[in-house]
């Protein structure tokens, strides 16, 4: 009985150990090569470890990449904090970084009535307002809206939003903005997507 637990004893402590190891590695790993560990504890379904290694990766390299990965694995896994902390690094840690990243990505997608730049602030702005932040989530929605309203942007999106869940002062607020907004697009098409978004927060607002 006596050898049985010593072996037992020795059994455990040896995982134990190994276990140990395998953590320290994977910490170790983790700072040196962030962005192989990035993947890696992606593909094991760790989505917090990757975004944090993605920050990592981006903080270390600068590369717009790897925070705009961070960003897409929080969307994929409903994190509305990381979603909104890695979403605005990504847009407004380098704006030209930014919308090259996404003009680049838009030739990679097709039947999409919409565009991608759309939609990171779109995903952002909606992490936002799930958190109560209505004045940022607002904010987000219309800074990429600069003497333009495209189809299928945020601050639409955060209107529909809004009315759907029978919030009338962030419709207000988006009404406002809008009504801002409509003497400085430049083409029919914005001006006649706008006016019916704003009909339908007055309508519902």
């Amino acid at each position: 009985m006596r050898v049985d637990k010593v072996i037992v004893r020795a059994a455990l402590s040896t995982l134990a150990a190994i276990l140990v190891l395998f953590a320290v590695m994977l910490l170790a790993l983790t700072f040196i090569f962030p962005s192989t560990m990035m993947r890696i504890t992606y593909d094991l379904g760790m989505d917090g470890a990757s975004v944090s290694c993605a920050k990592r990766a981006y903080a270390q390299t600068d590369e717009t990449y790897y925070i705009a990965f961070a960003t897409e694995v929080a969307i994929g896994s409903d994190d509305d904090e990381g979603i909104e902390e890695c979403g605005l690094l990504f847009i407004n840690d380098d704006p030209q970084a930014f919308e090259t990243y996404c003009a680049d990505y838009q030739t990679k997608l097709t039947g999409i009535d919409g565009t991608y730049e759309q939609y990171v602030y779109g995903q952002v702005c909606l992490a936002q307002y799930r958190q109560g932040k209505t004045a940022e989530a607002v904010a987000t929605a219309f800074a990429g809206l600069v003497d333009k309203f495209p189809q299928n942007n945020a601050a639409a999106l955060l209107a529909l939003t809004a009315i759907n869940a029978d919030d009338t002062e962030t419709v207000s607020l988006v009404k406002t903005e809008m009504n801002e907004l409509s003497g400085k697009l430049t083409t029919d098409a914005e001006r006649a997507y706008l006016a019916r978004v704003i009909a339908l927060c007055e309508r519902d607002g």
